[in-house]
């Protein structure tokens, strides 16, 4: 089969219908497509039907036709346009004439340059535009990528079909929405590597229609940067196991990926059933950027029904890459206005992040956690909707033992804020609403060196480390408590404190701990129907802050403190479902605690308190209103504490051991 243009081919046919053309000879002037067609060649054609003197009657058709010798007829394989509404043409009785055209369906395409079609033969683009391409393409697309244009069109109502990875090295903007398929030969690989700074996907549409995949060995993504400047827009990218991906082989920068659609992404985890296996937790993702000063905004990202994908939204610093980028290490990330769906174990994921936020984003399905931020400095998670609907025996990861939570803070995260989200898990099984999951103690040392000091925030390493990473708690002679690093420069080291001028011998730590964490006015919806799940948790805090939240429904606890150290907990609504346990929970911890005006009530059944504060030295509990709970506040084996202006409705024990040495209890009242 061989595609035909010839100049000065018009014939005149008198068939009806809609089948194929018996030609009838030429139009006075012009050659017989006979004349320049052989058996089973193609072309282009256009035919009009004429009234007796040869005026169009308004019957049109344009399409590809096929030649056959037997009969001198001319098939009418492909409509591109007509008069019928794109569809086949009936032909009337009289006469209509056809001949060997160039649309204007392929013209828009052929003469707007570049476009990849400058890099395929006709057949090719013939291949490309039939909807179900047969041939291999992959070169000619290469070729296009390797042409230097800076802007390439991948022209619209064309399929391209690709059978290997794809590279583009110079800087380029890549345009229109035609299909680029990729249909076998990418299983372990990127099907489009960038590396070179400045490119650009716009309007781009690329599918993995296969399924190509590995549970192991290198990931599978659509496009995958090793540059700095990327950006994604307005494409659409489905069925693949990772979509866009900012490669961990750099801590590359400065990336925008906005509006896309991320559709039916495929993991690599063995569901909700295997509860053993560690499979999943490498790949999986629908955009992921190891780096930083990235903008993902307004994106659609869903993982495809049945698979046990990792992370619909990925930003994670690489401390091992500092010296790539001073000084916006690991910093200035933001995920906002993206809605997230299906069966990721997490929606959105911010991990080692100093400067981010994490804001206006709706997310649904995840089998571990909506958000879930680990180790993060600075960092802001405001204004999000969790809506939370894991089933009760959905073991998904279990083997990794996940906590499944709307919102998790996970590890040391420093000065975080949690606020104004909607976290709604009234439809699922999830252990807490929002979580501050420290871990127990700071033992991960990193790194013990000599250092100079000059009496500024800024010491100086005397090897350069890579295990010195931002974030870390910096412990030694000269140096204040509670300090950490801020940026890396070399050898230099960035530090939020003065340190004392001298030669110290410093430790570098990685923080566990959470520290100065903000959770503030979110609405927590809990499900009634399981009988373990917590409003708001905190665990191995240090001055953790949680303020002005609204709690329903909560079956254990309301909030509950183990082992924080100088809480606040001001003016939260917590509202139980027949909670055996406490609306408040002070447990593990021997430090002051600030408990003001909070309202409890729902927790009534056997056993219930209002406030449980134990332990504590020093602190004021005060103007809280308990109601219906069997003892009211239990100060059991605190000291020196100030307990005033509480009130409590329906408890048949109050204000439990408040004797302790020191204790201050005054003005509380109960009815």
């Amino acid at each position: 089969m061989t595609l035909k243009m010839a100049d000065r081919v018009w014939e005149t046919t008198t068939t009806t219908g809609t089948g194929a053309l018996s030609l009838a000879g030429t139009v006075p002037g012009y050659v017989t497509f006979s004349s320049v067609c052989s058996n089973g060649d193609t072309c282009y054609y256009a035919l009009q039907s004429v009234d007796g003197v040869g005026n169009p009657t308004g019957a049109w058709e344009v399409g590809v036709g096929t030649y056959n010798t037997s009969g001198n007829t001319l098939s009418r394989t492909t409509v591109l346009a007509s008069s019928n509404g794109g569809a086949l043409v009936s032909l009337a009785t009289g006469t209509t004439q056809v001949w060997l055209d160039f649309p204007a369906f392929l013209g828009n395409k052929v003469v707007d340059t570049p476009t990849i079609f400058d890099s395929m033969t006709p057949a090719m683009r013939l291949d490309a535009l039939s909807g179900a391409p047969a041939l291999d393409h992959t070169a000619a697309v290469q070729a296009a990528f390797n042409s230097g244009v800076s802007t390439l069109t991948v022209p619209s109502g064309a399929v391209f079909r690709l059978t290997g990875p794809l590279t583009i090295s110079n800087k380029m903007r890549l345009t229109g929405n035609g299909e680029l398929r990729f249909v076998s030969g990418v299983v372990g690989s990127a099907c489009i590597t960038v590396s070179a700074d400045y490119c650009e996907f716009d309007n781009i549409y690329m599918t993995n229609p296969n399924l190509l995949q590995q549970q192991t060995g290198n990931r599978m993504s659509a496009i995958t940067f090793l540059a700095n400047y990327g950006k994604v827009v307005n494409s659409t990218i489905r069925w693949f196991q990772h979509g866009v991906v900012v490669e961990s082989s750099g801590e590359f920068h400065d990336f925008v990926i906005s509006n896309n659609k991320i559709l039916d992404c495929i993991g690599a985890g063995d569901g909700p059933s295997n509860t053993t296996s560690t499979n999943g937790e490498d790949r999986g993702d629908g955009i992921t950027v190891w780096g930083c000063c990235a903008t993902i905004t307004g994106n659609l990202v869903t993982a495809m029904a049945g698979q046990d994908c990792r992370v619909g939204i990925h930003q994670e610093g690489l401390p091992n890459y500092h010296g790539n980028n001073y000084p916006y290490q690991e910093n200035l990330a933001t995920i906002s206005g993206n809605v997230v769906r299906g069966s990721f174990r997490r929606s959105i994921v911010f991990e080692s992040v100093y400067n981010g936020a994490i804001t206006g984003n709706v997310c649904q399905g995840a089998t571990w956690g909506g958000i879930e931020s680990i180790r993060n400095i600075c960092c802001t998670i405001s204004g999000n909707t969790i809506l939370y609907t894991r089933a009760a025996n959905d073991q998904t990861g279990a083997a990794f033992a996940p906590i499944h939570a709307g919102i998790n803070l996970y590890g040391g995260n420093i000065d975080c804020v949690v606020t104004g989200n909607a976290v709604d898990t009234s439809r699922g099984f999830a252990d807490v609403g929002i979580d501050l999951q420290g871990l127990n103690t700071n033992n991960q040392t990193q790194v013990t060196q000599t250092v100079t000091a000059n009496g500024t925030s800024t010491i100086v390493l005397s090897a350069i480390d890579p295990r010195v990473v931002v974030g870390e708690l910096v412990t030694g002679t000269g140096v204040p408590a509670n300090t950490f690093v801020l940026s890396i420069n070399g050898a230099n080291v960035i530090l939020n404190n003065v340190v004392t001028t001298g030669t110290p011998s410093v430790t570098f730590t990685l923080y566990d701990r959470g520290q100065n964490n903000v959770v503030t006015n979110n609405n927590v919806l809990c499900n009634g129907a399981n009988a373990n799940t917590i409003g708001i948790a905190a665990s191995y805090q240090d001055s953790a802050v949680i303020n002005a939240n609204a709690v329903r429904q909560a079956t254990t606890y309301g909030i509950s403190c183990y082992d924080v150290s100088y809480p606040v907990i001001n003016g939260n609504n917590l509202v139980g479902f027949k909670s055996p346990n406490a609306g408040v929970q002070l447990n593990s911890n021997a430090t002051s605690a600030v408990v003001v005006g909070n309202l409890i009530t729902g927790f009534t059944a056997a056993g219930a308190v209002g406030i449980q504060c134990y332990g504590r030295v020093g602190g004021v509990v005060s103007s809280n209103y308990v109601n219906g709970s069997p003892t009211d506040i239990d100060f059991y084996n605190s000291t020196n504490l100030v307990a005033t202006g509480n009130n409590s409705v329906g408890a048949t024990s109050h204000y439990v051991n408040g004797g302790g040495t020191g204790m201050t209890l005054a003005n509380n009242t109960y009815s």
